[in-house]
């Protein structure tokens, strides 16, 4: 009896260590592919990854893009990496995504330009559904201050 209690206890342990793997994958997953689609101005593609209330910032992001972004973009592709998975709670992550060749928006004082250095996002990720997505609370902003 003894012993089938102890087998019973390693063997939840084992495949909800196992299943936690998945939804780590899952949730990495998500973001790479939104970081990815939202930094090369795919925001149709985006929305796939996001919550529904998060529409509304990619719509923004959208309108507010211009013809001289989209020129910085062409024949370069904004890369994403995801360094970190940080795990909140059953249903909310955040991951660290560093960020190369995106465009940087215009400035009162600056036109948009392309990143010199990469930048660092959090990127707040809720399950939805079943499913993890991106849940957007405003533009994404990189934590690297510029030197200006």
């Amino acid at each position: 009896m003894r012993k089938t209690a102890i087998l019973s206890a390693m063997l939840l342990l084992f495949f909800g260590c196992r299943n936690s793997g998945d939804n780590n994958e899952a949730a990495r997953s998500t973001a790479l592919q939104w970081a990815t689609a939202y930094f090369n101005y795919d925001f149709h593609e985006a929305a796939d990854y996001c919550t529904p209330e998060s529409e509304r910032w990619l719509r923004f992001a959208a309108s507010n893009a211009t013809s001289h972004d989209l020129e910085l973009l062409q024949g370069r592709q904004a890369a994403a990496e995801v360094e970190q998975l940080l795990v909140t709670g059953d249903t909310s992550a955040v991951a660290i995504v560093r960020v190369s060749d995106y465009v940087v928006p215009a400035t009162f004082s600056q036109p948009s330009s392309i990143a010199e250095e990469d930048g660092i996002f959090r990127i707040p990720l809720v399950r939805h559904n079943g499913n993890w997505r991106v849940r957007m609370e405003g533009l994404p902003r990189s934590e690297r201050q510029s030197r200006d």
